[in-house]
């Protein structure tokens, strides 16, 4: 099959294009060399350079790959943190946050490794379908899921909430579009955490009258 019957003329997107001085032979040159012809030896450069967007199996499993080299890599002074750094985006990319716990077994490294990720796997299909689980929501909370919030958008979202404007509160973190699970004590969690969080680094906010 060649490469031009892979995309049927009546069923291709046609779409036209300026192109500078000089370029067309360019390509014509690179077809030659290649074999293709030059709608062929066009369509391979723009794969190449807008490849499709990898599926959340796919990102898991190139995650599991590299917690798998780094724990390889005894020699790296950084590999301690580059493993939980990848196990913490794994665990918050299954889990359904932008972002279950694991029993302990007693398989083959190799095995439970393969065995977190089907798990990690299943989880993430579980949240798109039923919505984060409560579990991973003060997980992700305790983990800092707010930490580079400021003090002005911290302040915001304790206000929304207090109004019971719980969509405003959420959508200033981008969480407005999330499903939770439990939305009512999801959303709970999520107030609570941000008026701990402000007391912790700006004193109670009810008391300080910002509220």
């Amino acid at each position: 099959m060649s490469d031009d019957s892979k995309y049927p003329s009546e069923l291709a997107e046609r779409f036209q294009v300026r192109m500078p001085e000089g370029l067309r032979d360019r390509i014509k040159e690179a077809a030659e060399r290649s074999g293709r012809s030059m709608n062929a030896e066009i369509l391979q450069a723009l794969e190449q350079h807008f490849p499709p967007q990898p599926s959340i199996f796919e990102v898991l499993e190139r995650v599991h790959e590299a917690i798998d080299l780094a724990q390889q890599s005894n020699g790296l002074p950084y590999r301690r943190m580059l493993i939980e750094s990848l196990d913490e985006l794994s665990e918050r990319v299954s889990s359904g946050l932008e972002t279950d716990q694991f029993v302990s077994m007693t398989l083959p490294n190799h095995h439970k490794q393969m065995s977190d990720f089907t798990a990690r796997f299943k989880r993430w299909k579980r949240a798109s379908e039923y919505g984060v689980e409560l579990s991973d929501l003060k997980r992700e909370l305790e983990r800092g899921l707010f930490a580079n919030a400021g003090h002005d958008k911290i302040a915001l979202a304790i206000k929304s909430f207090k109004e019971g404007d719980v969509n405003a509160a959420l959508k200033l973190f981008r969480l407005d579009k999330t499903k939770f699970a439990e939305p009512e004590k999801s959303y709970q969690a999520i107030e609570d955490h941000l008026r701990n969080f402000y007391a912790e680094n700006w004193g109670p906010p009810d008391s300080a009258g910002e509220f």
